[in-house]
C-alpha cells in the first residue's frame, strides 16, 4: 500500500548563543522559555531560515526594537548576529539590584524580553478578476467569497461585504469603498492601505503574560540587554520590501543566574560502581570495569 507522509512546514528559529554554541533554554510551566545569563556576559543571536522564502528578522530586546529595519535571511541561511544593527556594539547582558516591591516588578517586567518577528518578502503576482456579490473585486490570484476559499490577495472591494473565516494565506487590500469586512480566525498576513468601510477582526490570541514569583526579600536582581564591546561584524543595507505582518514570532525571557532554580539535571552528581568503586559515566547502566549493573 502506498503511504504518503505529510510534514508540517518549517518555520524560522531564533536562539541565544555564546561563541556560536547555543545556551540551554528552560521551559518553565506557565512562563516563557527562559535563558539564564551571567552579569556582563556578551552573547549572539542565532537566526536560521529553513523556508524557501527570503525573510526579514526584526529583533526586539527589553520591549523595544533594536532598529527600524531588520536582518535579511536568504533561504537556508544561518547567521550568528553578535551586534546591534545601527551601531557596531555587541549584545551584552547586564544585571543590577532593585527593591522587591510590586511597583518595581511592574517597572522591570520588560527587562530581558527577547522577541524576534519574521516577515516574508513581498513578491507581486499577476492580476486576476473575480466577482463578489455582483460587485467586482480585482485581486492578485483571487480572494475569498462568502466563507468560500478562493485564495489570493484582493486589491479592491467596492460596495461589497466579504467574510473571511479560518484562512491561513496572505489576505490584503489596497482599498475598501463602503464595504464591510469580517475576518475570523485568520492566521495569515492581513493588510489594508486605505479603508472607507468597517473592519471586524476576531482572532484568538495566546496569553503571553509572564508570571514569575520572586522570593520575598528586600531586593532582587534583574537584567537587561545593553551595548557591550566593539563588534567587527559587518552589515550592509539592501533594498527589499516585506509584508506588514509577521508570519512567525519567537519569544524568550533572559534572567540572571541568581533566579535560576536548579533541577537534578543541572547538578553534577558523581556515581560509582557498588561492586568495584569505579566511576560511572553519565547514563551508564553497567560498570565498564567489572560489568556490574548500576
Amino acid at each position: 500500500m502506498y503511504k504518503k507522509t505529510y510534514e508540517a512546514p518549517s518555520v524560522p528559529t531564533a536562539n541565544i548563543a555564546v561563541n556560536k554554541s547555543r545556551l540551554k533554554v528552560y521551559k518553565n510551566t506557565g512562563d516563557l522559555p527562559t535563558y539564564y545569563l551571567k552579569k556582563g556576559q556578551e552573547f549572539q543571536i542565532e537566526l536560521f531560515n529553513p523556508t524557501t522564502d527570503v525573510i526579514l528578522a526584526k529583533i526586539i530586546l527589553n520591549g523595544n526594537p533594536i532598529s527600524q529595519g531588520g536582518l535579511v535571511l536568504n533561504p537556508g541561511q544561518r547567521v550568528f548576529l553578535d551586534r546591534y544593527l545601527d551601531v557596531a556594539k555587541k549584545f551584552l547582558f547586564d544585571t543590577y539590584e532593585v527593591s522587591n516591591t510590586e511597583e518595581v516588578k511592574k517597572a522591570i517586567e520588560k527587562n530581558g524580553d527577547f522577541k524576534v518577528e519574521f516577515y516574508r518578502e513581498r513578491v507581486p503576482n499577476y492580476l486576476n478578476t473575480l466577482a463578489i456579490n455582483s460587485n467586482t473585486a480585482r485581486g492578485f490570484g483571487g480572494t475569498l467569497i462568502n466563507n468560500t476559499t478562493i485564495g489570493g490577495y484582493a486589491s479592491s472591494i467596492p460596495n461589497g461585504s466579504v467574510n473571511l473565516t479560518n484562512t491561513s494565506g496572505h489576505i490584503g487590500t489596497t482599498a475598501l469603498y463602503n464595504a464591510s469586512v469580517d475576518l475570523t480566525n485568520c492566521a495569515g498576513s492581513i493588510t489594508f492601505d486605505s479603508m472607507d468601510g468597517t473592519l471586524s477582526i476576531d482572532t484568538p490570541s495566546e496569553n503571553k503574560s509572564l508570571k514569575r514569583s520572586f522570593a520575598r526579600s528586600k531586593s532582587i536582581e534583574t537584567g537587561r540587554v545593553e551595548k557591550g564591546s566593539d563588534s567587527d561584524q559587518k552589515v550592509v543595507t539592501v533594498n527589499k520590501t516585506f509584508d506588514y505582518f509577521a508570519f512567525h514570532t519567537v519569544e524568550y525571557k533572559m534572567l540572571p543566574v541568581s533566579q535560576k532554580i536548579n533541577t537534578v539535571e543541572d547538578i553534577q552528581v558523581k556515581v560509582y560502581c557498588t561492586n568495584c568503586g569505579a566511576k560511572l559515566g553519565k547514563g551508564h547502566r553497567f560498570c565498564g570495569k567489572c560489568g556490574t549493573k548500576a
